[in-house]
């Protein structure tokens, strides 16, 4: 049957292919599909994620258009799912139950929304109603099994409170839900009475609720065969991960009284009671009111407000940012903007007390401390990023807040945006953006006039080189041990080794001027690195740094015009130790990042620069030089999620090539030069192997290449071959260009050095092992001759084709296997992950993909592409993959790409259970490491799975 799509859809080629996927699984719905085709295919364009769980359960879709003029109620969904958990017998069953209880009303909120029946405010009410009800209900499923284990307590108050988006009704369409709980006094649970008739299992409340929040939250969060409910962020309890799970109102009181900070009164002033006992949640809020709202702010208070504000504002509008939450005039900022104010002014004015962005905005401007110019843009600006953010976060239920880079995926966001040019929607965007940081920039220019807040003349890092950075000798010692244990700080004496050597620094200055510099800026650098991700990391490499500086007036005065470096410096510090490494062997290298270089090259633009360094260096030093700055460059700007993955992999693969190109062409004139023979162009041509032929080039990777010539090589030809590989590998003071790997040639180490296109044809043919066609798989020609090019790809083709069928899925499989038992470095014992050897890792996934190319290229000779990534989604384009397991696949590698790459910055191979580096992963990719680790244990099982069911 032939469906009709309605002309004005975002995305016609994805509702294409899911509408025929949707029948020909449930080909008796055809006639429900075409009377419903509009929203339906409106659905299909905007989402796969419900997609395929309409294709799963189509009735469930239909059940949802019927009722998408209804109004979603909070009571009405309760008693629903309330219904639903009293027939589940278990927690897994429940489980299912909520996830596809959700999944139901999201089609509902979902189609609303994209039919234009819904706004963004009455969206994001929706998706919290969603949440209460779900979040309500489990709670109470959940309670009854551990009331079943350990009886009732005395006072059953347990109290969920939300903050975050969750507390105003923001939700998001794949939000996290950020949770704190509370119960009202201390007592012990009434136990449960054994067979013999005693009473067993008393623990105390605190343990009872510690537990009911434990199991509650692996309820929502854990990642079944259904997906999870929602991700639960418990991370802004008292001490964050450190803290209970748990507290009493009166621990609650006791610890914002005496620790509180000031991020945790912006928090809080979100806060909503969502679940459990209403009277309970009614006395923490009332508790938390003196800890959110001061009539009067002390001076440490707005020095505060000042380096939270330096916090958030982390990219400049100069700088290319598809982050629209956390880029420069982004959605942080607007909500930033006005928890500043209410926590400035609020203890005077309770009309400030709200918590809804909108809503909070207009009381700003009710009270005249805000103008309606700025009102105007703000609001606007708010509901169209939020707006942004959600048609992102439909597509695949990734809680993602970056726009994508694709240009066709740019165009089909565009018009979901409903602007149908792809320029200027972007227009549109950074114009809302430059002008939220215009108003954000204005914040704290405070008018002197204003009782409420007090002056002085201390610079935004005036409290760190008072109380930490310049008294580290002072009987203040064990206090500022306690402020350093207060960030992530490990070994709190160690830090002050390292600050004391950071300090002494500064007078090892030989000018005044220079001291006045470097006084000014190491302090910014340590507080930088005391508030990061891996303070520990960044202190210990910057007492290396500081030396550089101490020795180089010109680094600080350029840093001193630049202070953003300093962010992007401790980040590498914290983060990566092999680009830390490469900074302090050769300082020179910073100049890349003070410069500030685009963050975004062509190969011309790579070309011209080698070219420019060759002929001040020298071939040799040109290419180490030309790669570690490169290196920088882009390290810098993965850590700062500036680039993903996949532009990562592209631009270091590019940056070899280029090398490669430099590398011969130096090679042959030499050769020729030396031989006195005046010769055209080379004849002598690369061919890329492994991650270099598939474009997947990571940091510190070796480099697979062959050699070969259009016919039989001639003597010059060899000597041109040895000589590259002397000026990639060779050590010198700057280091070696690449480890070069040549023992994929026909014959490996005993076979000649540079082969015939004719004579590897024949031995590809004749004698290659299954292992060297699967890494055939991967060649790429990088010679600048374009008729070579052709006949290798050709070649290539005709090899695979013929000689595919002889590769069992066994034989791969085996191959696999073989490789995961001599190289894995998994430990089960020291819960320690090989990402890339272990089972159901990187290369499995790889090894799979190649499985799937080999045994269907007969049948479409398209799919033989090098890049994994781009023959996923070829496979799945094609068919031979469904188009659900194409993306899961797709995302799971850039996943493993992800933190193979995180990896290797830390110059580290394998992935340790509670260490820094998986901490470091898990702050990258904004997770907990619990999560993170689930994610990680999902997709091992998923890859380990799939070779079953293809």
């Amino acid at each position: 049957m032939k469906i009709n799509l309605p002309a004005a859809l975002p995305d016609p080629e994805r509702a294409q292919n899911n509408i025929e996927t949707f029948l020909s699984i449930n080909p008796d719905y055809a006639d429900k599909l075409d009377a419903c085709i509009n929203p339906v295919s409106m659905l299909f364009s905007y989402s796969q994620f419900l997609a395929n769980y309409s294709i799963k359960k189509p009735e469930a879709l239909f059940t949802s258009l019927a009722l998408i003029e209804e109004t979603i109620e909070f009571e009405q969904m309760r008693s629903e799912l309330k219904i639903k958990l009293s027939e589940c017998k278990s927690l897994k069953e429940g489980m299912k139950a909520v996830r596809d209880f959700k999944k139901d009303k999201l089609l509902i909120i979902t189609i609303r929304d994209i039919l234009n029946r819904t706004g963004l405010e009455e969206t994001m009410y929706e998706l919290s109603l969603l949440a209460d009800a779900i979040l309500s209900e489990s709670l109470n499923f959940v309670s009854v099994f551990l009331i079943n284990r350990y009886g009732i307590p005395e006072t059953s108050s347990l109290a969920v409170i939300g903050l975050g988006k969750l507390g105003p009704y923001e939700l998001n369409y794949s939000s996290d839900v950020d949770l704190i709980f509370a119960y009202r006094e201390e007592g012990e649970t009434s136990g449960i009475l054994s067979p013999q008739g005693m009473k067993i299992n008393k623990i105390s409340a605190f343990e009872f609720y510690s537990k009911i929040v434990e199991e509650y939250s692996r309820f929502l969060s854990s990642n079944t065969e259904d997906g999870f409910a929602y991700r639960v962020d418990l991370r802004l309890r008292p001490q964050g991960q450190r803290g209970s799970l748990v507290l009493s109102i009166r621990g609650y009181e006791e610890y914002y009284e005496s620790w509180g900070q000031l991020w945790e009164r912006a928090a809080m002033i979100r806060a909503r009671l969502i679940a459990g006992d209403h009277e309970t949640g009614d006395e923490f809020l009332k508790v938390l009111k003196p800890f959110i709202y001061r009539k009067y702010l002390s001076y440490d208070a707005i020095e505060e407000i000042r380096r939270l504000k330096s916090q958030v504002e982390q990219i400049k509008p100069n700088t290319l940012s598809r982050d629209i939450k956390r880029g420069f005039g982004g959605i942080r900022e607007i909500e930033f903007f006005i928890q500043i104010f209410q926590i400035i002014y609020g203890g005077k004015k309770p009309l400030l007390r709200e918590s809804s962005t909108i809503k909070a905005l207009h009381r700003l401007l009710q009270k005249g401390l805000i103008g309606y110019e700025d009102f105007q843009h703000l609001s606007e600006s708010y509901v169209f990023l939020r707006t942004v953010e959600h048609r992102l976060q439909q597509l695949n239920d990734i809680q993602t807040h970056t726009m994508p880079a694709d240009e066709k995926e740019l165009n089909i966001l565009s018009r979901k945006m409903r602007i149908k040019d792809k320029a200027v929607f972007l227009a549109v965007l950074y114009s809302k953006r430059y002008k939220v940081r215009q108003i954000y920039d204005s914040l704290l220019e405070i008018k002197s006039d204003d009782s409420t807040v007090p002056q002085g003349d201390k610079g935004s890092y005036g409290r760190i080189m008072d109380s930490v950075f310049w008294e580290m000798d002072s009987p203040l010692e064990s206090l500022i041990i306690d402020e350093l244990s207060g960030a992530k700080i490990k070994n709190p004496k160690k830090a002050i080794h390292c600050l004391t050597k950071i300090r002494n620094s500064v007078y090892s200055f030989q000018t005044l001027r220079g001291r006045r510099l470097l006084a000014d800026i190491i302090p910014k650098f340590v507080d930088e690195a005391i508030k990061g991700s891996n303070p520990d990391n960044a202190l210990a490499q910057l007492v290396d740094f500081s030396g550089i500086l101490a020795a180089r007036e010109s680094y600080l005065e350029s840093i001193s015009e630049r202070q953003e470096i300093i962010s992007t410096l401790n980040f590498i510090f914290s983060n990566s130790e092999y680009l830390s490494k490469i900074i302090m062997n050769n300082p020179d290298y910073i100049d890349s990042l003070i410069v500030g270089e685009s963050v975004h090259k062509s190969p011309d633009d790579f070309k011209k620069e080698i070219d420019i360094l060759t002929k001040k260096h020298g071939i040799s030093t040109s290419i180490r030089l030309f790669r570690r700055h490169e290196e920088i460059r882009l390290g810098a700007s993965f850590l700062n999620a500036r680039i993903g993955v996949t532009e990562l992999m592209t631009s270091l693969s590019m940056i070899a090539d280029i090398i490669l190109s430099a590398a011969i062409e130096s090679a042959s004139s030499q050769t020729s030069s030396s031989s006195n023979i005046l010769s055209p162009p080379p004849a002598l041509s690369i061919i890329g192997f492994g991650k270099l032929g598939g474009m997947e080039i990571t940091f510190n990777s070796d480099i697979d290449i062959i050699f070969i010539c259009p016919d039989e090589p001639l003597q010059t030809d060899i000597k041109s071959a040895e000589k590259l590989i002397r000026i990639i590998s060779s050590y010198t003071k700057d280091g070696i260009g690449y480890r070069v790997d040549i023992r994929l040639r026909p014959d490996g180490n005993k076979g000649t050095l540079i082969s015939s296109l004719q004579g590897i044809e024949h031995y590809y043919l004749s004698h290659a092992q299954p292992w060297e066609l699967q890494a055939l798989l991967k060649a790429r020609p990088l010679s600048s001759n374009a008729k070579t090019n052709r006949n290798f790809m050709e070649m290539r083709k005709n090899v695979l084709i013929k000689r595919a069928a002889e590769i069992s899925k066994r034989e791969i499989r085996n191959m696999c296997e073989r490789m995961q038992r001599e190289l894995s470095k998994e430990s089960l014992n020291g819960r320690v992950f090989d990402i890339k050897y272990g089972a159901g890792g990187l290369a499995e996934l790889e090894f799979f993909i190649q499985y799937l190319q080999l045994e269907n290229c007969k049948k479409d000779p398209d799919i033989l592409i090098q890049n994994t990534f781009n023959a996923i989604k070829k496979l799945g384009d094609c068919s031979f993959l469904e188009i659900h397991h194409a993306e899961h696949l797709r995302e799971t590698y850039l996943f493993y790409r992800t933190i193979e790459t995180l990896l290797k910055l830390r110059n580290e191979s394998i992935l340790r259970e509670k260490s820094n580096t998986l901490d470091g992963i898990a702050f990258f990719l904004n997770t907990e490491e619990e999560t993170f680790l689930s994610s990680l244990e999902d997709k091992r099982r998923y890859i380990k799975d799939i070779w079953e069911r293809y």
